[in-house]
């Protein structure tokens, strides 16, 4: 496994009557729900300019609050009929006054759930991990009961 790909995605909440909510996207290639994210692009400054770029590209949201002192990262190996390699992929806290989503090709589904139904959503213990750190951090700063 001779090359690491990087990622970077937000987990974004709408937060209303200190209740979040967390946008998760059903991929239409693999039928996996996970929080908006993609790979570092060239032109991207830094992992919140990937974060805020894909965000953009797959939601139609550029209304984002960075939650400071918010930075998981998951790895895992990734094997394809072109080859294998490793990915790293850094998730931002965001929260958005937006719930309108303009999807794009990538997905095909996409909902606003609850952190019980989201975790319930996603596939994979490490990103269930991810927002339920992300769903903690949005108390420690007062933004949820």
């Amino acid at each position: 496994m001779s090359e690491t790909r990087t990622a970077a995605g937000f987990v974004l909440a709408h937060i209303e009557n200190r209740k979040a909510r967390y946008l998760l996207l059903c991929s239409t290639s693999h039928g996996n729900w996970l929080p908006p994210k993609g790979h570092a692009d060239e032109g991207d400054a830094d992992e919140l300019a990937t974060a805020l770029r894909e965000l953009e590209e797959e939601t139609g949201i550029r209304d984002v609050a960075l939650v400071e002192d918010f930075r998981q990262v998951i790895e895992y190996d990734v094997d394809t009929p072109r080859g294998k390699y490793h990915k790293q992929v850094v998730y931002l806290l965001g929260t958005t006054p937006a719930t309108k989503v303009v999807r794009s090709s990538e997905h095909n589904d996409h909902g606003w759930f609850d952190l019980d139904k989201a975790v319930e959503t996603l596939g994979f213990e490490q990103i269930k991990n991810v927002l339920r750190a992300a769903d903690e951090r949005l108390r420690q700063v007062g933004l949820v009961d």
